[in-house]
């Protein structure tokens, strides 16, 4: 019977090497692209609402508005934790309470309630998290399959590597650099899948952050919401 030993070296080499193999990785990768349009959508939806309603103050149309953006909040708040929990493993809770009270008190606690003001602060962050989350996942996986492509594309006439405001393939060319040869381009795709490694580390790294912060602020809403909302049994 043979035994396998682990050291800490290799056990450290597999957690670097082994991340293309891991599911929550492509789980943190959907996460991070979903970001930017779902902020985008957030930014836009809760700009509208207050802006229009501090607009309409003095009318009957003003107060109404941003008590329905304010619940609109909540429930968008509630499907990203929803999101949060099923592609970065979260343990957030999703589901809203509803106090028994009427109308006024309905409005009341929705405007009292901290958490309300945890949801819209969220997705006002959730905007910021998904520009950044973009531009990391476009910038850091475009260089890395340019490189790790100059194999396949060295002997073309075109070109592909990172050039602004055009789309082409052929060999990998930035600035001064241009890989023609199969030599320089097995190098290249040396340095492609290192960069590739090391940027699913990096994007990994930003999804755990992204966790911490819906975390944050979504989890400690629920806990205030249910302590607000909850009717007393004494």
């Amino acid at each position: 019977m043979t035994l396998v030993t682990t050291t800490p070296f290799r056990d450290a080499a597999a957690a670097v090497v082994g991340v293309p193999a891991r599911t929550q990785t492509y789980r943190n990768l959907l996460y991070l692209l979903l970001s930017f349009p779902l902020g985008l959508a957030y930014f836009v939806a809760l700009s509208v609402g207050f802006s229009a309603g501090v607009g309409l103050a003095l009318t009957v149309l003003g107060v109404p508005l941003v008590l329905a953006t304010l619940a609109g909040a909540t429930v968008l708040a509630r499907v990203e934790a929803e999101l949060a929990n099923r592609l970065l493993g979260t343990e957030i809770p999703t589901e809203m309470t509803f106090g028994s009270g009427g109308v006024v008190d309905a409005v009341k606690r929705l405007v009292t309630d901290p958490g309300t003001w945890l949801d819209v602060v969220y997705l006002g962050v959730k905007f910021v998290l998904g520009v950044v989350s973009f531009t990391a996942l476009v910038s850091l996986l475009s260089a890395s399959v340019s490189l790790l492509a100059a194999p396949l594309t060295y002997s073309s006439a075109y070109t592909v590597g990172l050039h602004v405001g055009t789309v082409s393939v052929g060999p990998f060319e930035s600035g001064r650099l241009v890989v023609d040869t199969f030599p320089e381009a097995v190098g290249a795709a040396v340095a492609g899948l290192a960069l590739a490694l090391a940027s699913l580390h990096a994007l990994n790294a930003l999804a755990r952050v992204s966790a911490k912060i819906a975390e944050t602020l979504l989890g400690e809403h629920d806990v205030e919401a249910s302590a607000v909302a909850a009717p007393d049994r004494n």
